[in-house]
């Protein structure tokens, strides 16, 4: 069952902002790649690996998008509150869910 997006999650520019922040992160990590060994440059590979991680967050909140669910909590299924998104605009929890989460 999919959720539906309230009005007030502006999908459309939040994702023309994801969009551009996964080009910015694959750009960044093509820069990065020839230094991204452990044994050539650790901060580049630790670097290179942080970037990989939110490309991945990024992928699943325009799937998100794609799905209807965006700003929907992937946990509660409660809206996540919009100065969380306008922060972190790839967030795939509410604050509750995610304080939760990190304390287990």
């Amino acid at each position: 069952m999919s959720i539906e997006v309230t009005e007030s999650v502006p999908v459309a520019g939040v994702q023309r902002e994801l969009e551009r922040q996964l080009e910015e992160r694959l750009a960044l990590i093509q820069e990065l790649a020839p230094f991204a060994l452990p044994s050539v440059d650790p901060a580049a590979c630790q670097a290179t690996a942080s970037h990989r991680v939110a490309i991945e967050q990024i992928t699943a909140a325009l799937n998100r998008i794609a799905q209807g669910t965006y700003g929907r909590c992937t946990r509660c299924g409660r809206q996540i509150a919009s100065a969380r998104l306008e922060v972190l605009p790839y967030a795939a929890a509410c604050i509750e869910c995610q304080s939760h989460a990190e304390a287990a």
